[in-house]
Parts: structure tokens; C-alpha cells; sequence
């Protein structure tokens, strides 16, 4: 019984130690993986064949909503005029690239901070305690971040929002504003949004601010627009942060025939929100402008590698557009680019 027993526990102990030892060869293959990917050196574009002088790694949430593909636009096109060869990889919950990033050799690091904000503080001060150049895009961190910012005051935001309903809202006005997971940089700061609001309407606002938010889902905001005008009929505007969403919304209210019967303000200037603003349907929309940021935050993430040093926040700037100067947003005047 004794010699069973034995025999049993040294098989137990073998098969543990086997797991655990392709445990480590998985684990080892996944890190060696990502690094060669983050080391991948991209071409430098249509630059005229121009030797890029440096390489710098974008880290953006892993999605191809409008915001950040036009964000890697700005940047792409910065990058050519500057010189800059960049690489593009994904920031989020369980991926390696980022905490790998410090091993990889990059000359300088763009980042939209998606994490945890404590990780997200631990993994940049490591970086940082190597000497590569920082900067972050769109979302800052709380409280004083040592690096450089490019990005929308949101508040700047939650004040647009308010002058535009000013300008057409004269009834007391009870709103929910729409955040969502396709836009977390606003979600993140929705504090500073709502500040903005109250800080312009005051008085305006016949009840508290109600916050709704959706997800990933492309569906999510019709079915939230749905509930809001079924189940909700106090509220007589509503305010999204996304363009997506602001598609998928206005688009139940049509179809419910509904128009008119709540205001709605939307986020982006992709052409079909424009038109919905020139037939009323919508009575404006938020702007603002990814290209800029993409491309300020590679001219700012150059200037600090070279000069080692950068001003500590570029304001892109927001605008709201309505039906008095959505022909300038058409024609690129005043809009984004």
C-alpha cells in the first residue's frame, strides 16, 4: 500500500512539473512573439524613400472606430513630414505589447492611456526610468502626469455642449449624455464633461445630468435610444460622444417617426451626421479633431526626443457645428481635415 501511495505521488509530482514546465514554454513563446513584433521596423511610407531617423510605437485601443483611425492618419502623416517610421499596436486588458514595449528598443512611445491607472502609472514610470520619451494621446492621467499631453479638454467639451444648446434649446432642459466604450477617453473624464455642461447651462437644467453608456455593441445605442423614448419621455435632449452611436440613434428616432420630439446633439463629422443636421434632425454636433492629435503628438514626441523637451499639453481644440457653419465642416474650413 505504501509503494502505491509513493508511486502515485511521484507520478502526481511528474505531471505537475511537466504542465508547468509548457506553461513556461507558452509563456516564453507568447513573450519572444511579442517582441519580435513590437522590434518589427516599418517602412517609413510614401516618404521619397527619405531613412527615418527614428521609430516610435503608437499604442491605441484595439479598434477601428472612425476617432482612432483618423487619429493614425495624423500621425502617419506627421511621421512622413518628419521623418518618423511608426508601428502601430494594441493597449488593452491581457495583451503583452505594451508591458513589453520597455524591451524593444523604440527611440519614443505615443499612448492612449486604456488601462488601469495604476498599472498604467507603473508601467510608464518604468519606461520612463529608461529614458524613452512619452506622450499620451486624448485621455491624461489624474492628479500631475510628468508627460506630455495632446488631446481635448473635455471640459472645453461639456461647454460646446452647453453653448450649443443655448443657442437652440429655450425650454428647460432635462438631458442624458451618452458616453461609451467606442470613445474611452471621454467616458474616462466624464466628471470634466458634465462640469462643462453645468458650468455653461446652470440654472438651464430642469433636473441632474442623467449618464447612460454603451458598449462595443453597434446595436447598443439603438437599443438605448429606444428605452429612452419609450421609458423615459422627461428627457428632452440627449447628447452622444460617439459617432457611431449618433448614427445608430438617429436613425431609431427616424424610424419611429419621432423627429423632434427630443433634441439631439451628436459627436463627429462623418457626412451623414452633417446632413442630418441640415434637415433638422439633428441639432448639432460635437467636433473634434483626431487628425491633429495624431499628428501633433508625433511632431511633440520628436521635439522631446531632440530637444528633451515639449509643452506639456497641446490643446487641439473642439468645436461645435450647427446649421450656420455646417457648410465650412463640409468643405474642410474649420473642421477637421
Amino acid at each position: 500500500m505504501f509503494d502505491t501511495r509513493m508511486i502515485n505521488v511521484k507520478g502526481i509530482m511528474k505531471a505537475a512539473a511537466l504542465c508547468f514546465g509548457l506553461l513556461f514554454l507558452v509563456a516564453l513563446y507568447i513573450s519572444v512573439m511579442t517582441l519580435i513584433s513590437l522590434s518589427e521596423t516599418p517602412s517609413p511610407g510614401d516618404g521619397g524613400g527619405v531613412q527615418p531617423m527614428y521609430h516610435f510605437a503608437v499604442f491605441l485601443p484595439d479598434n477601428t472606430y472612425t476617432f482612432f483611425n483618423e487619429l493614425k492618419q495624423g500621425a502617419q502623416d506627421a511621421g512622413r513630414e518628419f521623418g518618423c517610421a511608426l508601428s502601430f499596436h494594441p493597449i488593452r486588458e491581457g495583451s503583452l505589447d505594451f508591458p513589453m514595449a520597455l524591451y524593444s528598443g523604440f527611440d519614443g512611445m505615443i499612448v492612449y492611456p486604456y488601462l488601469d491607472e495604476h498599472l498604467m502609472r507603473e508601467i510608464l514610470n518604468e519606461i520612463n526610468r529608461q529614458d524613452v520619451p512619452i506622450v499620451l494621446v486624448e485621455h491624461d492621467l489624474q492628479d500631475e502626469s510628468p508627460w506630455p499631453f495632446v488631446g481635448t479638454n473635455n471640459f472645453d467639451v461639456g461647454k460646446k455642449i452647453g453653448e450649443l444648446i443655448s443657442q437652440y434649446h429655450k425650454t428647460p432642459v432635462e438631458m442624458a449624455v451618452v458616453y461609451s466604450d467606442k470613445s474611452p477617453g471621454i467616458y474616462a473624464e466624464r466628471e470634466l464633461v458634465e462640469m462643462g455642461i453645468n458650468a455653461h447651462l446652470g440654472d438651464r437644467l430642469a433636473a441632474p445630468i442623467t449618464s447612460k453608456k454603451t458598449d462595443l455593441n453597434p446595436l447598443d445605442a439603438e437599443l438605448l435610444m429606444y428605452h429612452l423614448l419609450r421609458d423615459e419621455p422627461n428627457i428632452n435632449t440627449v447628447v452622444f460622444t460617439d459617432s457611431n452611436d449618433t448614427l445608430a440613434a438617429t436613425q431609431v428616432v427616424i424610424d419611429m417617426n419621432l423627429v423632434g420630439s427630443v433634441q439631439i446633439i451628436g459627436f463627429g463629422t462623418e457626412e451623414p451626421i452633417l446632413e442630418y443636421i441640415e434637415k433638422h434632425i439633428l441639432l448639432g454636433t460635437i467636433a473634434e479633431d483626431p487628425r491633429q492629435i495624431g499628428y501633433n503628438s508625433v511632431k511633440a514626441l520628436k521635439e522631446l526626443k531632440e530637444k528633451g523637451h515639449t509643452p506639456s499639453y497641446v490643446d487641439t481644440g473642439v468645436q461645435a457645428v450647427t446649421r450656420r457653419n455646417v457648410s465650412q465642416f463640409r468643405n474642410g474650413i474649420g473642421g477637421q481635415p
